[in-house]
């Protein structure tokens, strides 16, 4: 980590190792991080007018294209959330906790790994069959992307009595025509063409099939160039849920008894809770 050196990275300034005590020491981060900005007490005298929140979006876009494509091992985070997106005194992103990082070496395509990370941000290919690739820091990514122009936690799956992910009910919104519904009611006055655009790069990057997701060098293109998104190349998102209560045909994890499902076809995973 001490080579990781990136302006939207965390910089490790040091680190302990005495008897069973183990310290790392990073940068302060005057504005704590993106879900207290963003979800916590502090969203109320906190200002995140759109102007900050696109760029909170390019800064953790460029700092996982770093980590994927540019740093040699490449790092995959495996735990991109809003509390791991700290914030400097100008509202700054860094992508903060490696503590679930795994080195990436060119020569191999995947890692099969115990499953780890949160609840909502997890790809659907890692969870099910526990293969690791960099897709799924993209796919957390594209979740970040709309807790960022929503004000919502990925994690609330209450939408108006409804049990829906946000990724679930923002793909909804999409089909029917209808994706400002999704934007916080805090943002006031966004551009409403690039808002568009920032949430179509999220369902890009959060398709079931991993192999159509983009990189994130794409994903910064995407996000910084003034380009219109192909929406004929975009397909479904994966995504997964406590479906407890509402279907009797799911098999409960040996595990934790926890049920999920993916689009609508019930399958059983290891539930992960929030860290």
């Amino acid at each position: 980590m001490s080579h990781a050196r990136h302006p939207n990275l965390v910089d490790l300034i040091g680190c302990c190792a005495e008897g069973t005590n183990r310290i790392l020491v990073y940068e302060y981060l005057e504005n704590s991080s993106l879900d207290r900005a963003l979800l916590g007490p502090e969203h109320k005298t906190t200002k995140l007018d759109w102007e900050r929140r696109s760029a909170i979006c390019m800064g953790t876009a460029r700092g996982l294209a770093y980590l994927h494509e540019e740093l040699v091992p490449r790092i995959v985070h495996r735990d991109i959330k809003a509390s791991n997106i700290l914030l400097d005194e100008n509202f700054m992103p860094k992508i903060g906790d490696f503590g679930l990082a795994k080195l990436f070496p060119d020569s191999i395509t995947h890692i099969s790994t115990k499953i780890a990370g949160t609840t909502g941000y997890l790809a659907p290919e890692y969870v099910l069959g526990g293969q690791l690739t960099m897709k799924a820091d993209v796919y957390s990514f594209g979740v970040l992307i709309l807790e960022v122009i929503s004000g919502r936690s990925s994690a609330n799956a209450n939408w108006g009595g409804m049990q829906k992910l946000l990724l679930e009910r923002a793909w909804e919104l999409y089909q029917e025509g209808k994706l400002l519904e999704l934007v916080d009611p805090a943002l006031e006055d966004f551009p409403e063409k690039e808002v568009i655009k920032y949430m179509k790069v999220a369902f890009f990057c959060t398709q079931a099939t991993a192999s159509r997701r983009p990189m994130m060098s794409q994903v910064v293109d995407m996000l910084s160039r003034d380009i219109r998104l192909n929406d004929n190349q975009l397909t479904a998102p994966g995504f997964f849920q406590d479906s407890s209560g509402l279907t009797s045909s799911n098999k409960k994890s040996s595990e934790t008894g926890t049920s999920h499902q993916m689009s609508s076809v019930p399958v059983s995973i290891t539930h992960i809770t929030p860290r």
